[in-house]
């Protein structure tokens, strides 16, 4: 289980005792029991176990539907009387009964027959190995609270009937649905001798009478229910009624929680234990739930010393004097009222505010004040869908005493790194919301200040909170969906399945900026398969999909037939992934092509009307007619396959300005990012697909007829698909070309196009094909060579007519464009290095990137000393092209031609 898990529900609403129990050595704790979850009466065996009054089968199970024996139920007895220790009994020289001569418990039943808590059945037997039944039981506990068998009549014809209204009145049928008549189970057994427990002592008074002649007495019973319970008086352990306001977790007291393993308890009784009244706060050292602070409960503990109580026996138990509301979703003032209302809960004026688990306050004359809550519109104003407000009248008095809300933060782990700089290791979260509080922020936190970091990963979606320098994290649940229609802009569903966005985030994709006012509905569409991350009330804090089973493609071309009885579309088409097809189309929009026509045309004449109230020029211009052609030539659609056949749903797209390549911009209002698809055209209606701003060309201008078109979801900026054609481009950072191979090889593209390509460097870095794009073989063999200013596009096409350009200008070096085919060194050394062709010295550092042309090496900086420029003079048989930054001052790379 998490640690966030634990802190937050170490009690759940009933507030059973279900955790780990040390009950000494060769003991069993409760969670031990591989039959616990067949267990009903669990808050009675728990504490039973750790009292050491009961245990496990060998087995290792408990067994609660087994049978308990009058020999088991008389050592049970015995033990609950000793204070939960195995009394040291001897040996039996003397037996009552015939049956129990050698017994295992026989020392037991002596034991308890003395005190007169059993008896035999009048025939000299006690029937150990017998079913003790409820009222049997009964009887021996009674007796064991003190009650007199022949004064209460628990002998005799009637004994049963007088056991069981002792037994009612004292409680110990309480929890209970038996036949007292009936045997006992070991589950049943454990609630009454817990009742038992917490039943206070009984005596007796005697008054004496006399007739002149004899003196008699006569008892009467004192049960006073101040006295102590057989808890307090065998075992030692005190009964605390109070109300949690402080652990280790939350706190309504300070700003700071208390130390690990402390509660602090505010009585609402005396405790006679520690001599401390009604009103008093006592520490107990113990580890509680954050949820439990402000409810009343009662808890068992023992070793007051120094202030405290030491020991603390299971967990709190929640007091029917808890009134409690919980809201979770976004309420109006009526909507607090009605769930307050159900709850019993009338006011909450002046109740104490507590958020995030710790004490709200202002400051006032220089000193914290604890804020309250005015009515129930200040309690409308701290809920929202995924916040957490509970409101809590802990004295059943109808009036709240606290209001605690918890508002966890919603993120990403942007870092996690389990060793650190330190070896304690560290963690960041990227919220989803702004946060006011830096000291909210996870940023760069170390382990052991994160409880649940080491359930959470990089890339995880998390809920955390903080408490003082303690953060409470846990990453959040998620489920998969296939959206099917929202609703607003809060709203999606999945089938019949509802889901709404929580307050926790205001970003709901990696997309999306943070915003106040962000809408789930903005970063989905129907028909989108998509993972909802979810707050721990089911609301939405972040998605993550794709469209299910729709991919794009971009149109390039179209022959379509639409006539009676006979219809058909063909199309070229571009994919997502570059791949070209020509393909027929059976539906547009998932219609039929006719039907699409027909809905089209009515559409057209609508806007004919439109145009001509505009417009009377337009009055009479024939919109009746539609060409299916052009109106899917150069069109974005998403696609299904229906065997060889595509269905298509043309998506609208809207003109953009710009491509440039790590330029997010496309126009005034429109973006790109790492995932939106561009598809790009040259002047030969060659395309290539490109994934991401940081992979697309520079598009440097559009031919006659080109279109820049992409298309951006509703409400959305960011573009999931762009479109280019008759596009000229270019990286944009290309800084020259090295071509090593003199002779193009011809290969097939992936539309089965013949292209030609050759070896170079581009930037600097080895390419084993570059593409020649415009190159045909009757154009010869290439020149080997620096080719400077000359771009690339995708940094392995490059324009053939560029390399040629740059050629006709040799080694100018003040063209745009220039050609070098390397030249001897002339002066190296000291940092400075010219050659034959490039005259002028250039400076040369470790950011000189040094290439040795033979396709294999790149060396490293630093080499031209060890190289070139030996003992500071230059080697008459190397030849160099020496390439110079913008500035004709700096060497940026130089290549040794070997």
């Amino acid at each position: 289980m998490r640690n966030l898990k634990r802190a937050l529900s170490l009690a759940m609403a009933s507030i059973m005792v279900l955790g780990m129990m040390v009950v000494g050595a060769g003991a069993v704790s409760y969670d031990d029991f591989s039959d616990k979850d067949k267990i009903v009466n669990d808050e009675a065996v728990s504490m039973l176990v750790e009292l050491n009054v009961i245990n496990g089968k060998d087995d290792g199970s408990f067994d609660p539907e087994g049978i308990v024996t009058r020999a088991e139920m008389a050592k049970m007895i015995c033990v609950v009387l000793n204070g939960g220790k195995d009394p040291s009994l001897g040996n039996v020289s003397n037996y009552t009964y015939t049956d129990t001569v050698g017994h295992w418990a026989a020392a037991y039943i002596e034991y308890c027959t003395t005190l007169g808590i059993v008896a035999g059945d009048g025939t000299g037997k006690f029937n150990p190995s017998n079913t003790v039944t409820g009222a049997e039981a009964a009887k021996m506990l009674l007796v064991a609270l003190g009650f007199k068998s022949e004064i209460e009549g628990f002998t005799g014809a009637n004994w049963a009937v007088n056991v069981n209204v002792r037994a009612n009145q004292k409680g110990l049928f309480d929890e209970l649905s038996i036949n007292p008549s009936e045997g006992l189970s070991r589950d049943n057994a454990a609630q009454m001798v817990w009742n038992a427990l917490d039943a206070g002592v009984v005596s007796y008074d005697y008054t004496l009478i006399t007739d002149g002649s004899s003196i008699t007495s006569s008892p009467t019973l004192k049960d006073d229910k101040d006295d102590k319970t057989l808890l307090e008086d065998k075992f030692k352990v005190a009964k605390l009624e109070g109300v949690i306001i402080s652990n280790e977790y939350a706190t309504s007291t300070s700003t700071a929680p208390e130390k690990e393993g402390n509660t602090i308890l505010l009585l609402t009784s005396d405790d006679a234990t520690s001599g401390k009244d009604e009103g008093a706060k006592i520490t107990l050292k113990t580890t509680t739930a954050a949820n439990l602070l402000g409810k009343s409960v009662t808890m068992f503990a023992k070793d007051w010393k120094n202030g405290s109580y030491d020991t603390v026996l299971g967990n709190p138990v929640l007091s029917s004097d808890n009134l409690i509301a919980t809201i979770t979703e976004d309420s109006d003032s009526d909507d607090v009222n009605d769930a307050l209302k159900a709850a019993g809960i009338k006011t909450v004026k002046d109740a104490v505010l507590v958020e995030n688990y710790v004490r709200n306050s202002d400051k006032v004359d220089g000193k914290d004040v604890d804020r309250t809550v005015s009515g129930m519109e200040a309690v409308s104003k701290l809920t929202g869908n995924g916040i957490e407000v509970t409101v809590i009248s802990n004295d059943d008095d109808n009036e709240a005493d606290f209001v605690i809300v918890t508002k966890m933060i919603a993120g990403k782990v942007s870092a996690y790194n389990a060793n650190g700089n330190d070896g304690d290791g560290y963690i960041t979260v990227t919220p989803f919301t702004n946060l006011d509080d830096s000291d909210d922020r996870i940023s760069g936190e170390e382990f052991d200040d994160v409880v649940g970091v080491k359930d959470v990963a990089k890339d995880d979606i998390v809920l955390y909170y903080r408490v003082d320098d303690t953060y409470y994290i846990e990453k959040a649940e998620s489920v998969s969906v296939t959206v099917t229609s929202t609703k607003g802009g809060d709203t999606i569903k999945d089938g019949s399945d509802t889901y709404e966005q929580s307050a926790l985030s205001w970003k709901f994709d990696d997309d999306s900026s943070i915003k106040k006012n962000a809408n789930l509905t903005d970063v989905v569409e129907i028909d989108d398969e998509v993972t909802l991350y979810l707050d721990n009330f089911g609301y939405v804090i972040y998605t993550d999909g794709s469209e299910s089973s729709d991919d794009y493609m971009f149109i390039t071309g179209a022959d379509a037939s639409v006539k009676t009885n006979f219809e058909t579309l063909t199309i070229k088409a571009v994919l997502n992934d570059g791949t070209e097809v020509t393909a027929s189309v059976n539906k547009i929009d998932g219609k039929k092509l006719s039907t699409y026509v027909e809905n089209a045309k009515e559409d057209a004449k609508e806007d004919a009307k439109e145009d001509a109230k505009k417009d009377a020029k337009k009055e009479n211009k024939d919109y009746s007619d539609l060409d299916l052609e052009k109106e899917v030539l150069h069109q974005i659609a998403t696609y299904t396959k229906s065997g060889s056949s595509y269905n298509i749903k043309l998506k609208k797209t809207v003109a953009i300005e710009q491509v440039k390549k790590g330029n997010a911009k496309l126009s005034g209002n429109y973006s790109a990012n790492s995932k939106t698809i561009f598809v790009i055209g040259d002047h030969n209606d060659n395309y290539k697909a490109y994934t991401g701003i940081s992979n697309v060309p520079d598009v440097d201008s559009v031919g006659t007829n080109g279109v820049k078109v992409a298309y951006v979801k509703d409400k959305e900026t960011v573009a999931k698909f762009v479109a280019v054609t008759k596009a000229k481009t270019s990286d944009g950072d290309t800084e020259g070309i090295y071509i090593l191979g003199k002779t193009p090889s011809a290969k097939k593209n992936s539309s089965d196009d013949t292209i030609y390509v050759t070896q170079a460097y581009v930037n600097g870095k080895y390419v084993a094909e570059l593409e020649l794009e415009g190159y045909d073989k009757v154009d010869g063999e290439v020149s080997r060579g620096y080719y400077g200013g000359v771009t690339t596009s995708g940094s392995n096409v490059v324009d053939w007519h560029d390399l040629l350009n740059a050629k006709k200008n040799g080694a100018d070096y003040s063209k745009d464009d220039w050609y070098d085919f390397g030249s001897y060194v002339t002066d190296c050394g000291d940092g400075i290095i010219s050659s034959q062709n490039h005259k002028t010295a250039l400076t040369y550092d470790k950011d000189t990137v040094v290439i040795v042309v033979d396709g294999t090496k790149e060396m490293a900086p630093g080499d031209i000393d060890e190289v070139i420029c030996v003992d500071g003079a230059p080697s008459d048989s190397d030849v160099v092209v020496i390439v110079p930054d913008d500035d004709d001052e700096h060497a940026d790379y130089v290549f040794i031609i070997r």
